[in-house]
């Protein structure tokens, strides 16, 4: 009977900074499912948090929303996440009026639902990875 080997390690998608995930885990993949359950148990809830902040036009709250959930993204590899999540912070501090951060909002909670998706399903990759 052959068996398939498995990969050395497992692979994260293109969209992960992969030397990043390997500084921050140095292969320890059950770990690293571990962080991603944990995330996205609290993501929406953070998400929320954003849009709410945003729905009632509280500049500072929103930016503190957006400051709370960036770090998500630099220990889960998305590095231009976390970057766009610093940008709209420094936009929050210097915009003169909210109507001037509608449009910049409007895409980041794009990238931001983006990155939930990319979270989940490289939690359900590793889940699988780590069951074989």
């Amino acid at each position: 009977m052959k068996h398939e080997s498995l990969p050395a390690a497992f692979i994260f998608t293109h969209k992960m900074d992969t030397a990043t995930l390997n500084g921050l885990y140095d292969g320890d993949f059950p770990y690293v499912e571990e962080i991603f359950a944990s995330t996205l148990r609290h993501l929406d809830s953070d998400l929320d948090a954003i849009e709410a902040a945003f729905a009632g036009g509280m500049m500072e709250d929103l930016r503190k929303a957006v400051h709370k959930v960036k770090p998500t993204f630099g220990y889960t590899g998305l590095l231009a996440v976390q970057a766009a999540c610093q940008r709209f912070e420094t936009s929050c501090q210097s915009a003169a009026s909210f109507d001037i951060l509608k449009s910049e909002y409007q895409h980041l909670k794009h990238t931001l639902l983006d990155a939930r998706d990319i979270i989940q399903t490289e939690y359900y990759r590793l889940k699988s990875y780590n069951a074989q």
